[in-house]
């Protein structure tokens, strides 16, 4: 094998610097599966997307480890891409955790050719429309060399002896993908100059994997060399967790002043899904337990949860040295939990998640009476075993629920008078502070709480503002788009067409891949392919 010298193929990631990765890397994977304009092509069924790309843009080709969540998205820099700025701006290759064609499908490249009209097909059954070639010539100047892409496509594996010129390189290429040649719609950008160009200097000897790196990706190299220092807060500790809301914390103000005055022991947060109830409901009892595990219960209801799951039952118990089984009555969970409580002066706190997913009148069964704070302390006869049994004032119970959902129980009155309802709702605020917090590029930010925006004027009980906490770059937000949003839009609006195509219009627009500046801020917004 003979390799590519350094120089070569920092010359030639200088020269692609300037051709947009949106067109250029979705044309040759479209390219490399035969796709054109006369038949739509099944590329899972050829040479495939991400499977495909991982042969030329992945960090085992210089032998990276994979990033924590599996992923090692190693490319040169192309416009769209962000190279000139952050911890390794200058650099010639980017390492990002995604994956190639993932990133292409859900929010630019691919996704954005469809919605104009450049390619048909969902998924990955691809056909081009005749509009393809004429765009795909325009964003790809005709000074495009593909000389330049050969060089990263082999630059770290070689070429085989026998390659000596730049039309033996093409010739192995399209071997290596099975084609003859590429079809008519890449044919005036995927070839060759003319007149041809002067074959580099090659090297017998690969240079190293470090030799590469250094090279190529320095500041890269030295934060693999030089890896930051865990911070302390990111150490956790399996058996201690501190609390994170403070004395401040308006709705744990509002809880303990309810406790203190005897007005409640019993609370639910109520709000649409994503608005961070359950997370809400966990810290609050942390901080009223003072992050004692012995003095909180976490249990979610579900439709199959019973009276003899929940207060008292009869359990089955395997019968020592028979093969049989006998059932003994027993207090359950919550019964359990109340005695321990009734035994301390301590705070105790349930925390029931989707209260309404189980059927709360047959799950609590006359213990539902003895929730409100008048009936707190007295004696009640547990129905199966008789016994005598009571519910201290320490006993205190945060459950969640979306009272906008169908589920088994309704939240009607009877139910909500014996809880001390807070309402979360979806808060544009902390997600712009979160956002900002996490060092998201303020061009995402706008994007995201723009989407943010649309969604909690349009859908009737609004959008939590949690399906968004994960949003780091366009891509995730579009992510957010078709894997979370599209589908609830949709079930909303069943019987609106009309206003659904507009959100969707709305949405699809704000995700558009935007090179220029971002009205919203004055300035550019790099996108990352």
């Amino acid at each position: 094998m003979k390799y590519f010298k350094i120089e070569t193929i920092k010359n030639a990631i200088q020269r692609l610097e300037h051709y947009s990765a949106n067109w250029l890397l979705p044309a040759f994977v479209f390219a490399a599966n035969d796709v054109g304009t006369d038949a739509v092509v099944d590329m899972s069924k050829n040479l495939g997307t991400d499977t495909f790309l991982d042969r030329y843009f992945h960090g085992k080709r210089l032998n990276l480890p994979d990033l924590p969540n599996g992923n090692n998205l190693l490319r040169p820099r192309l416009k769209g891409v962000s190279w000139d700025r952050g911890d390794f701006a200058g650099d010639f290759m980017v390492r990002q955790d995604t994956k190639m064609w993932g990133n292409l499908f859900s929010s630019r490249g691919y996704r954005e050719m469809r919605l104009s009209g450049y390619i048909d097909g969902e998924k990955a059954n691809v056909i081009l429309t005749d509009s393809f070639q004429p765009k795909f010539e325009e964003v790809i100047g005709d000074d495009f060399r593909f000389e330049d892409f050969l060089v990263w496509l082999f630059a770290f594996e070689g070429v085989p002896d026998n390659v000596n010129s730049w039309d033996a390189l093409m010739s192995h290429l399209l071997e290596s993908l099975e084609l003859t040649q590429f079809k008519e719609p890449y044919q005036r950008r995927f070839r060759l100059s003319a007149p041809a160009l002067p074959w580099p200097e090659m090297l017998d000897t690969r240079p190293s994997n470090e030799d590469y790196l250094e090279a190529l990706a320095p500041k890269l190299w030295n934060s693999l060399q030089h890896p930051p220092e865990p911070h302390e807060e990111d150490l956790e500790d399996e058996e201690t967790h501190e609390p994170t809301l403070g004395a401040d914390d308006p709705v744990l103000g509002a809880i303990n002043a309810a406790i203190q005055a005897h007005e409640s022991y019993t609370f639910l947060l109520a709000g649409p899904p994503g608005t961070g109830k359950t997370t809400y409901a966990r810290e609050l009892a942390m901080a009223l337990t003072e992050s004692d595990p012995a003095r909180s219960l976490f249990l979610q209801f579900h439709p199959s949860i019973g009276y003899d799951d929940f207060i008292e039952g009869f359990r089955p118990i395997a019968e020592s040295g028979e093969s049989g089984v006998r059932y003994d009555l027993d207090t359950r969970l919550f019964m359990k939990f109340a005695e321990r409580a009734a035994a301390s002066a301590e705070k105790f706190v349930v925390v029931i998640d989707e209260l309404n997913r189980g059927d709360v009148a047959r799950i609590f069964g006359e213990v539902l009476t003895y929730l409100e704070t008048d009936y707190r302390e007295r004696e009640f006869t547990l129905p199966y075993s008789g016994k005598r049994a009571q519910l201290p004032r320490n006993l205190i119970i945060i459950a969640t629920a979306n009272p906008y959902d169908r589920s088994v129980t309704d939240l009607d009155d009877a139910l909500l008078r014996r809880f001390w309802v807070i309402e979360i709702e979806p808060d544009g605020v902390f997600l712009r502070g979160h956002l900002q917090r996490e060092g998201v590029d303020q061009g995402v930010i706008n994007r995201t709480l723009q989407m943010f925006t649309i969604l909690n004027r349009v859908l009737p009980h609004g959008f939590g503002h949690t399906n968004f906490l994960r949003v780091r770059s366009v891509e995730d937000l579009a992510g957010v788009w078709t894997s979370r949003v599209r589908m609830t839009l949709r079930r909303a609006f069943t019987h609106d067409r009309a206003t659904f195509d507009k959100v969707v219009g709305q949405i699809e627009e704000l995700l558009k891949t935007r090179e220029e500046p971002d009205p919203a801020e004055g300035q550019p917004v790099s996108i990352e392919a």
